[in-house]
């Protein structure tokens, strides 16, 4: 590939050709997501015909046997029962992390926490629309969580003796700034195998900045001391760290390696696009500063991999799964489509990040799931209908981008999700050819 500067990633990732992209000998067909590595005169074939436009690209890839188009069109599953459930179980936080989607914690609302009837009936709705010998999942949000500790336990037993009394298999999440972690939280989460999301920013500078507590101390020494029960089981827990990026954290290499010496093996970074009050969020500027940072740690994960190491930097690993897979998708994630949250009211929303919003209302307990607008929504949502979605390469790999961030603040990151891909599919071919085997345990 060549030079990896995020300028010029950035400008040979915009769209040219709706129909494949082309990285070093890496084709991408983007309506299907494939990945193919040609040979020299296909490769001078394809990079001809992208710069002629899509009816000739589509004429070579049917000459060389890469449909560019399936028979079939591309959609995802039906609208079935929800299988996914988010109970955002306090509407209140013991933090005041400067950016938060969540307002404080509370959704634009007055401070609330979920009462167990709303818990038990969101539970039951949840299993009793499954059918025997399906799963659910369940993750319990916030705010903060643990604030609700005895709702999250007591929610747990209910949830696996229902789902017992029906053959269902149940998992169970948390997001949490683990402040309030004990260590018999850590060994329940163990014993139930919860997968644990840490919200952290960084080593002590960026993290105490950027998530300080309400009173204004720093949290990192907080979190650090509640920390080795999670790292102790981690054997049974699924924990990684989750790294909100703004303009005042943007050095990822460091915050990374911060995190992974806590003892953290998976760290994700998610870009800042939208808060309520607009603090943390990235300018253009920074998206060019950010997608370097981003490159750096990817280099510095395949270098890892290259040698048969491990890396926590999560993004490139996950980039790269996706892209070995082949899946294409109509939308960003599984939000409306079997995944819901449920507030501390008792309201359904479209995820998580919609509570309390307006554009993802979807019913409520009293009322039911708002099943007709659950299926005008996904239309709505859907890639095909998004523009200027249609005629980028990307659009199956991106899904059209995060609803909540599209719908509350547009699309100021796309020339960032291409580069960002650019350099995994960069990356995928490079890793391909020196250590296929790394691709096994993907398949």
């Amino acid at each position: 590939m060549a030079a990896l500067t995020p300028r010029t990633l950035m400008a040979g990732a915009r769209p040219r050709n709706s129909l494949a992209h082309l990285v070093d000998d890496m084709l991408l067909v983007a309506e299907t997501t494939t990945l193919y590595s040609l040979p020299p005169k296909g490769l001078s074939e394809i990079a001809t015909a992208l710069e002629h436009g899509d009816d000739e690209t589509a004429s070579v890839l049917d000459r060389l046997g890469l449909a560019a188009r399936p028979d079939t069109p591309i959609t995802e599953p039906a609208l079935g029962s929800v299988r996914a459930l988010a109970l955002t179980v306090s509407q209140s936080c013991n933090l005041a992390c400067t950016y938060c989607y969540a307002a404080g914690g509370s959704f634009g609302q007055p401070e609330t926490r979920m009462n167990w009837s709303v818990a038990q009936r969101a539970i039951d709705e949840l299993i009793s629309g499954t059918v025997p010998g399906g799963s659910v999942k369940i993750a319990f949000m916030g705010g903060e969580p643990m604030i609700e500790r005895d709702l999250i336990y007591r929610s747990v037993a209910y949830a696996r003796k229902r789902a017992a009394a029906r053959a269902i298999g149940v998992g169970f999440s948390l997001t949490t700034n683990a402040t309030l972690v004990k260590p018999e939280d850590a060994a329940f989460f163990a014993d139930q195998g919860f997968a644990v999301t840490v919200s952290l920013d960084g080593g002590k500078k960026a993290n105490d900045t950027l998530r300080p507590m309400r009173g204004g101390a720093g949290s990192f020494e907080r979190v650090i001391a509640r920390l080795a029960p999670l790292i102790e089981h981690s054997d049974r827990i699924a924990l990684s760290a989750r790294m909100t990026a703004t303009p005042s954290n943007l050095d990822l290499a460091h915050n990374v390696d911060a995190l992974g010496k806590l003892g953290f093996a998976s760290v994700g970074v998610s870009p800042m696009i939208t808060s309520p009050t607009g603090t943390g969020t990235l300018s253009a500027e920074d998206f060019e500063t950010l997608l370097g940072a981003m490159v750096a740690c990817g280099q510095d994960w395949l270098n890892a991999a290259m040698r048969g190491q491990e890396h926590p930097f999560a993004n490139l690993r996950t980039a790269l799964t996706e892209l070995h897979r082949g899946q294409p998708r109509s939308h960003s994630c599984g939000a409306v489509r079997d995944y819901l949250a449920v507030d501390a009211r008792g309201k359904y929303a479209a995820c998580h990040r919609f509570v309390n919003d307006p554009l993802g209302e979807m019913g409520s307990l009293d009322a039911g799931i708002d099943h007709a607008g659950r299926t005008q929504w996904l239309a709505e949502r859907s890639v095909e209908q998004q523009t200027p979605c249609q005629t980028c390469w990307a659009r199956r790999l991106c899904g059209g981008g995060c609803h909540h961030e599209v719908l509350n603040a547009g699309r100021p990151a796309c020339d960032f999700v291409r580069g960002w891909l650019r350099f995994a599919i960069g990356a995928y071919g490079q890793l391909m050819a020196a250590r296929p085997e790394w691709f096994d345990a993907l398949d």
